[in-house]
């Protein structure tokens, strides 16, 4: 599976909870809504891993998640890259502005490969 693998900061102004639940409950169904089907249709995963406090130290973890959205193939992702960065995207672009730091965001594309749990 090609994976987008975005490594995201909240905005300074916005706590740990805020970025969680606007996250998960405003801008998630807003990318369900805004995505025009055939973009939809190569999308087989959207996932986001929140980072969690440990303890009671006040040490942070440098990002607060990682955005996982995964394509069956190099074309598939590259539909959905053409499609988020052009005008129509610019929906999904403009809300993130609203709880993430988009200039602090670290992406990387990868090829992913289950290697299975070793027993």
């Amino acid at each position: 599976m090609i994976k987008i693998v975005a490594l995201i900061k909240r905005r300074s102004d916005v706590t740990r909870e805020e970025f969680r639940e606007y996250y998960e409950h405003r801008h998630a169904p807003l990318f369900h809504r805004a995505i025009p089907a055939e973009v939809a249709g190569v999308i087989r995963r959207y996932v986001q891993n929140h980072a969690l406090q440990l303890g009671r130290g006040s040490t942070e973890a440098p990002f607060d998640c990682v955005t996982e959205i995964g394509f069956d193939d190099m074309a598939g992702m590259e539909l959905w890259t053409t499609w988020y960065l052009g005008e129509a995207g610019k929906v999904l672009r403009d809300d993130e502005e609203s709880f993430m730091d988009p200039r602090q965001r670290v992406v990387i594309v990868t090829d992913e490969r289950d290697i299975g749990i070793v027993r």
